[in-house]
């Protein structure tokens, strides 16, 4: 029987549409009915992960845990943040959620050392970098990470933060300059912001709100191109 995927969307609003349409790309699919269902809350409301993490701001879980309580009672078989970050308190959302909230980042990993990648730099926020969650992922699933240094996150939060207010030419000059040429081989696009931005011609760039995609097409009976 096929699932209803609960999206808790919003953070960012680019970022949401971007997973939206590689779900539906990604989808074998020759009609409407063969697409899967899904169910959205695109909640702009959710205080800043990173500015939580670090600096002690707003705790977002209260906002995450309404949205999924709101997916629950739409009718979602389970739930997916569709925010890196975010993941760093899916725990505390798990305990009051009665349907299974996702860890992607676990099963994004896991997936892709399936398919042969066992090393690769992580991109994202500060915060995402500070949490552990893809370390802790990455450790599970049997890969090595590697961490930018502290310039190169700076000009990270940069791009991220540029894509968040709309100006992604801008944020698209700040990566090629200030963080392309200090990666190499595997990265991963730790922030559903850097898939609008980032470009390269010698790096693999791997899109997590790509994989992201591709596990919730499967997870809900659907078929990927």
């Amino acid at each position: 029987m096929k699932k209803v995927a609960g999206i808790v969307g919003g953070m960012g609003s680019l970022s949401t549409v971007d997973f939206l349409k590689k779900v539906v790309e990604q989808t074998k699919a020759e009609k409407d009915q063969e697409h899967i269902r899904m169910v959205v809350d695109f909640n702009t409301s959710v205080p800043d992960r990173t500015t939580a993490l670090l600096h002690n701001g707003e705790d977002p879980t209260p906002y995450l845990v309404e949205s999924v309580k709101r997916l629950e009672n739409a009718g979602a078989d389970f739930a997916v943040f569709i925010c890196n970050t975010a993941h760093a308190f899916l725990e505390r959302v798990r305990k009051q959620a009665k349907i299974p909230v996702l860890n992607l980042p676990e099963l994004a990993l896991m997936k892709l050392k399936e398919n042969g990648i066992k090393e690769a730099w992580l991109t994202g926020t500060k915060g995402l970098i500070k949490s552990g969650v893809y370390q802790e992922a990455a450790r599970k699933a049997g890969m090595v990470l590697h961490i930018p240094d502290a310039k190169v996150q700076d000009y990270l939060m940069q791009v991220i933060y540029s894509v968040k207010a709309g100006e992604v030419a801008k944020a698209e000059k700040i990566w090629l300059d200030g963080v392309e040429p200090y990666l190499s081989g595997n990265v991963l696009l730790g922030c559903t912001e850097l898939p609008v931005a980032a470009k390269s011609d010698r790096l693999n760039l791997i899109d997590l709100n790509s994989v992201w995609a591709r596990i919730t097409i499967e997870l809900c009976g659907g078929i990927v191109k």
